[in-house]
Formats: C-alpha cells, sequence, structure tokens
C-alpha cells in the first residue's frame, strides 16, 4: 500500500513539473528571444548614432571655427603649456565664455552604449538559456547570465559617476530533481525556468537603475551644442530671406532644420525607459504563474519598436552627412 502511494505521490510530483515547466517554456520563450533582439538592435542603433552625431557635430563645428570669424578657436585655459598634463582646442564665443566647446568633441552618448552594450550581452544569455536541451547546459548560461549582470551593475555604477564595485552575484545552483530525474527534458525546463527566475531577479534593478538614470538622456547633453545649431539654422534662414529667389539657399535651410530636427528627434533616453518597463514586465511575469504573457509580449514589442525607430533616426542622420559632405567638397 505504502509503495503505491509513494509511486502516486512520485507520479503527482513529476506531472506538476512536467506542466509547470512545459507551460512556462510556451509563455517565456517568445517574449525572452524578442527582447534579446530588441537589445542587439538598440544596442546597434545607439552605437551608430553614437558615431554618426559625432562626426556630423565634428564636421558642423569644424565648419563653424572655419567660417564663423567670430569665434575664438585656442588652446582651452591651463592646458597646453609647459607641464601640462591635457592639450586641447576649444571654440569660444568671446562675448559668452560659457558656450565654450571642444573641438573635436568628446563622443556622444558613450556611457548609453557601453550600458546598453552589457544589458546585449545579458540578453543573449537569456536567451541561449532558452534554447538550452539540458541542464548542464541551462545552469552553464544561468551563470553566464549572472556573470553579466554583475558586469552590468559595475558599467551603470560608473556611468551613474560612482567607481565603487558592486557586491557579487551569487552562482546559480542546479535545483534538486533527484524525483524525476527520469524525466529528462522536463527537469531541463525546470532547470531553465528556476534560472530565468534567478538571473531576471538579480538584473531587475539593476535594469531599473539603468533605465531611471538614463531616461531623459538625450543627443545633447549641453545648451552650448544646441545653441551652435539654432545659430546655424538662422543663419542660413536668414540668408535665404535675403534672395527667395536661391534655390540653393533655400535647400540649405532645409537640411541644417533637417540636421537639428534629426538630433532633437533622436531620444535615447525613451528606448533605455521601454528596455526598462520590458525586462521589469519579464522579471515579475516570471516569479509570478498567473502572469499575463501577452501583455508582457506588447510590453517587448513596445521596446523593440523603439530600437527600431532609433535605427531610422541614425539612418537618416548617415545619409544627410553623406549628402552634405558631397556638397561641400
Amino acid at each position: 500500500m505504502r509503495d503505491c502511494l509513494g509511486s502516486a505521490r512520485f507520479a503527482l510530483i513529476a506531472g506538476c513539473l512536467f506542466v509547470i515547466a512545459g507551460c512556462g517554456a510556451t509563455n517565456y520563450s517568445q517574449p525572452i528571444t524578442t527582447f534579446a533582439e530588441a537589445t542587439t538592435n538598440a544596442h546597434s542603433a545607439l552605437a551608430d548614432l553614437s558615431t554618426t552625431t559625432t562626426a556630423e557635430y565634428t564636421d558642423f563645428l569644424s565648419q563653424r571655427a572655419r567660417t564663423d570669424l567670430h569665434l575664438a578657436v585656442k588652446g582651452k585655459d591651463s592646458e597646453c603649456e609647459l607641464g601640462s598634463v591635457r592639450c586641447r582646442i576649444v571654440l569660444v564665443d568671446p562675448n559668452d565664455p560659457s558656450t565654450e566647446q571642444l573641438f573635436p568633441p568628446a563622443p556622444f552618448l558613450s556611457n548609453l552604449v557601453a550600458v546598453m552594450g552589457d544589458v546585449n550581452t545579458y540578453a543573449q544569455n537569456l536567451a541561449a538559456l532558452v534554447a538550452d536541451d539540458s541542464a548542464e547546459k541551462a545552469t552553464a548560461d544561468v551563470n553566464a547570465a549572472l556573470g553579466s549582470v554583475e558586469k552590468l551593475a559595475n558599467t551603470v555604477a560608473k556611468a551613474d559617476g560612482k567607481d565603487k564595485e558592486q557586491e557579487t552575484v551569487p552562482s546559480f545552483t542546479t535545483p534538486a530533481g533527484s524525483a524525476v530525474n527520469w524525466l529528462i527534458g522536463q527537469y531541463a525546463n525546470y532547470v531553465k525556468l528556476e534560472g530565468l527566475k534567478a538571473a531576471t531577479k538579480e538584473a531587475k534593478p539593476v535594469i531599473e537603475k539603468a533605465a531611471a538614470i538614463f531616461k531623459d538622456a538625450a543627443v545633447f547633453g549641453s545648451d552650448p551644442q544646441r545653441v551652435q545649431l539654432t545659430k546655424a539654422f538662422r543663419e542660413k534662414i536668414d540668408k535665404f530671406q535675403n534672395d527667395r529667389s536661391s534655390e540653393t539657399n533655400l535647400q540649405a535651410a532645409v537640411d541644417a532644420a533637417k540636421l537639428y530636427d534629426d538630433f532633437l528627434q533622436a531620444q535615447p533616453g525613451a528606448t533605455f525607459k521601454q528596455m526598462g518597463d520590458a525586462h521589469s514586465a519579464l522579471a515579475d511575469a516570471l516569479q509570478n504563474p498567473n502572469s499575463s504573457w501577452p501583455q508582457v509580449m506588447a510590453q517587448v514589442q513596445n521596446f523593440a519598436a523603439q530600437a527600431k525607430e532609433l535605427a531610422k533616426i541614425a539612418q537618416s542622420l548617415a545619409a544627410l552627412g553623406t549628402k552634405n559632405k558631397g556638397e561641400n567638397k
């Protein structure tokens, strides 16, 4: 009789794990895969945007330095002297020294690119975990994900101006599965689900912090950059107003407006916010068996759409830059 009860209890436990693991895999696979694809796109878009905007703004300042004789082009104060540790050139409006700008400028969005790069590494580890077909592979990928969370935490701390190393993220221990080891496939799914819970739980506060730091991030971090672009636009539109018959002057004003508009429309902060919302939805859903996965998928798709929009703006800026270089030859 005891043997029968023991067998029944064993079958019930195994059956429950079969259902939990199987249904969980069906629900979480697509959102996690889509999230990983979106982080790849977001990181690529941010890197392209950083490269393009830095190059475009460098060319823009170069033109200003050569054509706006009102600007002073000189070595930065207290630099470029005997005993100096730095030597950099700056552009300065003598009437408004606060508009001083380095030439060439520092790379735009470097912190955002670094953080999103680490988020992408973490997301790829989650995607690899979803695709694993054994408990051993799953355990290795969980720990890879946890390792990437630890690196991400340190990158976020530095981006926030804090060099203090974060606490070590604990390794993942494979759940005891002696009662279900004979169900190899389902045991692997069980390990995957528990691993995803552990990894996303550790990552959630780190990614939320990154999203909070960068939620208002813009391509331009200072007013002097906006001042130069608005001044360039006004010069171009005024030049056209003085000769309304000139198609060349009109197109120059349109291009100046387009350049400034693309810079303003690029909203990397919005991409980080959507990424943070999508990840929090994933992490919460994995902890809650009654979650609405369609709602989670909707959050992830919002992030994916934002990443694609950022990529379009980066491409637009690159195309405009190529056009302007061709015309200025």
